[in-house]
């Protein structure tokens, strides 16, 4: 189960908040494998359990999942984690695109439809438009790096965790990259869509499902800050 200490206080131990603060109150372990509905399963050290949501993109979330599964040795599970990662950055990137050109939730989410589930056909609708609108062209994987991936994710290759860890740190890199981009591109795009997504997590809410915000290694609240620039080695060390 791939769990993270989350420096919240559990309401069933502290029910009016009035306790933040107390070191003798239960730390919270969240499993970030999400529920059918996006939510997520917490667990304090006193065996109290919720369902909350999070404020966090689902790539941000996917890429977490792919350091914690090198962290626990499952290397082929990182490989996929950071593909989907990737595949969901460019579900964001269009959607901040199309909302900063005033395109309605409604219409991108049936245009989304029309790509149909292909991977390639949405890769190519986020490189078509990177290129359009961006000051410069999208930093890519190498075609040697998606050969190593298919030879993970289609051939049974069994990855080391050094090579894990070269890929996760390339598509990091990517990720940074385009989500500067993104925001300088699509500033007003970008925070819609961040927005929408955390009045989601807001609308599914309930006292015992709070919308929670967690530390990711790519964080598009902290772009810019120096924790965006981390390496994935470093980040892995943290984990540790």
């Amino acid at each position: 189960m791939t769990k993270i200490s989350v420096p919240i206080i559990c309401l069933e131990c502290n029910p009016d908040g009035s306790s933040v603060g107390n070191s003798a109150l239960s730390s919270v372990l969240l499993d970030l494998r999400p529920d059918g509905e996006g939510r997520y399963r917490s667990e304090c050290s006193r065996g109290h359990q919720q369902i909350v949501a999070l404020r966090q993109q689902k790539f941000e979330i996917l890429f977490e999942l792919a350091a914690y599964a090198i962290r626990d040795g499952h290397y082929r599970q990182s490989v996929s984690s950071c593909t989907a990662s990737l595949e969901a950055f460019h579900e964001f990137f269009l959607r901040a695109m199309a909302y900063e050109n005033g395109i309605k939730k409604e219409r991108f989410d049936a245009a989304w439809k029309l790509l149909g589930i292909s991977p390639q056909n949405r890769q190519e609708a986020y490189l078509l438009n990177y290129r359009n609108f961006c000051a410069r062209p999208p930093v890519l994987l190498s075609p040697q790096q998606n050969d190593w991936k298919d030879s993970v994710m289609q051939k049974g290759k069994m990855p080391s965790r050094e090579e894990c860890v070269t890929f996760g740190q390339a598509v990091l890199h990517v990720l940074q990259t385009a989500m500067r981009d993104a925001r300088d591109a699509f500033p007003n795009g970008v925070k819609q869509a961040m927005q929408e997504h955390a009045a989601a997590a807001e609308q599914a809410a309930s006292r015992s499902e709070a919308p929670w915000s967690i530390r990711t290694i790519v964080n598009l609240a902290m772009e810019g800050d120096e924790h965006s620039h981390a390496t994935l080695e470093a980040e892995l060390a943290r984990m540790s």
